[in-house]
């Protein structure tokens, strides 16, 4: 799994590429909570080209958005592969974290709130 991570807007980005098994979910929740350490407390996930996320990732992903809402911010997810959209759908996260077609939509929604 790979990460790659840029700002737009005052928004952290992260692209994520490749399966979020137990290893993946270890890297991502090591680059986000490093994203909390610099107060990055707006964030977007980009997840097309995830085919697979594990409970360990999903986890991860609801904690950092919760502690990114504690701090005013918020984390979203964008462009989600069908398989990861299914899973959160099956699990409800989609009731937890909101989710975005694309990553200009995610972004425009921290202007908008």
């Amino acid at each position: 799994m790979i990460v790659h991570a840029r700002e737009e807007n005052g928004v952290t980005i992260y692209r994520v590429e490749g399966r979020i098994d137990n290893d993946g979910a270890v890297q991502l929740d090591a680059t986000l909570r490093e994203g909390l350490t610099d107060g990055k407390y707006r964030a977007v996930v980009e997840m097309a080209q995830v085919p697979y996320i594990n409970s360990a990732a999903l986890r991860t992903l609801a904690d950092i958005t919760a502690q990114n809402r504690e701090h005013g911010g918020d984390l979203k997810l964008a462009a989600l592969s069908p398989q990861v959209r299914r899973v959160l759908q099956i699990v409800g996260f989609d009731q937890f974290a909101a989710i975005y077609e694309t990553v200009e939509e995610a972004i425009a929604s921290f202007s908008a709130a």
